[in-house]
Parts: structure tokens; sequence; C-alpha cells
């Protein structure tokens, strides 16, 4: 059996993987890390994940890094979870990886200008977080208009892509970006946030928090 611990923060990407091991039903351990207070910066953290980033999977003692990589490793391990859709052959598995890559690396750094531009300036944020929403935009009215056809990310069927673009766009909101009118989008956050494993990993989240105080 295999040992795993799951280093995360509520209400950070994290969520996504703590939503991946939910779905999976594994026995797993999690800790928080508290990013505003520094803690990933931190010699014991650092000793653990020397990126200094979450999540950060520890299996069976041995370090997986950025949520891509986790979720296909955990989608690779337990592929009848039905965290990502079965591949029919190469190029369909290319497919679904284009997929998580470009959530991954095309929507979440652009949420983050938006959410945080802070972390990507040195000066004025506002231009910063202008930009984010500039570029948002484009993605999630694309994104509304594909789920104007079909419930899930991938069809009739839920995937943890579907879990990964609520961070994104829940995130976005937070960040002062209105989406108001993506009424595909509204349907789709309600049909995520009814999810079994969603609702599993928003309560692993609290019980993180409360140990932490």
């Amino acid at each position: 059996m295999t040992e795993l611990k799951l280093y995360h923060l509520p209400g950070a990407c994290s969520r996504v993987t703590l939503t991946a091991l939910e779905q999976v039903g594994v026995a797993y351990a999690d800790e928080l890390v508290n990013l505003m207070q520094g803690q990933q910066h931190s010699p014991e953290y650092r000793a653990i994940n020397p990126r200094g980033k979450i999540p950060a999977l520890v299996a069976d003692g041995k370090l997986l890094s950025e949520n891509g990589a986790i979720l296909w490793w955990l989608h690779q391990t337990w592929p009848d979870a039905g965290l990502l859709p079965k591949a029919d052959d190469r190029w369909s598995e290319a497919q679904i990886l284009s997929d998580l890559f470009w959530i991954s690396a095309g929507w979440h750094p652009a949420v983050r200008a938006n959410m945080m531009p802070i972390r990507w300036t040195t000066g004025d944020p506002d231009p910063v977080r202008e930009r984010g929403k500039q570029l948002v935009k484009p993605l999630f009215e694309a994104f509304d208009a594909r789920l104007a056809g079909q419930p899930w990310w991938f069809g009739d069927a839920w995937s943890i892509l579907d879990v990964y673009a609520y961070w994104n766009y829940t995130t976005a909101e937070q960040g002062q970006y209105d989406l108001g009118g993506l009424d595909h989008i509204a349907d789709h956050r309600r049909r995520v946030e009814a999810w079994p494993a969603f609702q599993r990993a928003l309560a692993r989240e609290q019980a993180a928090l409360k140990r932490a105080n």
C-alpha cells in the first residue's frame, strides 16, 4: 500500500489535488503549509520540497510536486477513479495531457496575475490585475461556450479538470473578476460544488485549519 502525504493550503490550488485524492479514495495524511506566514520558505519545508511550493505529494518517502504532475500520476496509478478520461491510444493520451498543461500553464498564471498582482511586480499592482483580467476573459468565455453543449470539461463525464477550472474561475472572482453573464459557468460551479469528492476535500481543509489553530 502506498503511503501518501499531501502538503497544502486551504483555498489554494492544492484544493484540486485534495479533491483528486478524495476521488481516488486512498488513505493519505495531509499537512497545512501557511504561505501567508512564509512557512514555504522555512528550512523544515524546504527539506521536504526544495521548490518551496504547494501542493507537494510525498509518496513512500519520495517527493512529487506541481499540480499537473501529481494529478497525472494519481490518474495513472488509479485509472479506475475517473480523474481523467481513459485514452484509447497515445494520441488521445497526449490530448488529455494537453488540456491538463493548458489549464495549469495557461489559465493558472493569468488568474494569479488577477488575484495576486503583487507577485508579478515591484510597482503598482493595478495594471497587472487589469492585464490579468484581460487574459482570463477569453479563457472563461470560451469555457462558458463549451459548457453550453456539455456539462463537464470532457463532455458527459466529470474529471479533475472540472475542479481545476472551478478553482481558476472562482479564484479570479476573488481577484475582482466579474463572472456575470457566464451562465453556463454558473451551472458548472453548482455541479462541482455538489460533487462528493469536492465536498470531502473542503471538509479536509477545514480539519487542517482546526489542527493549525
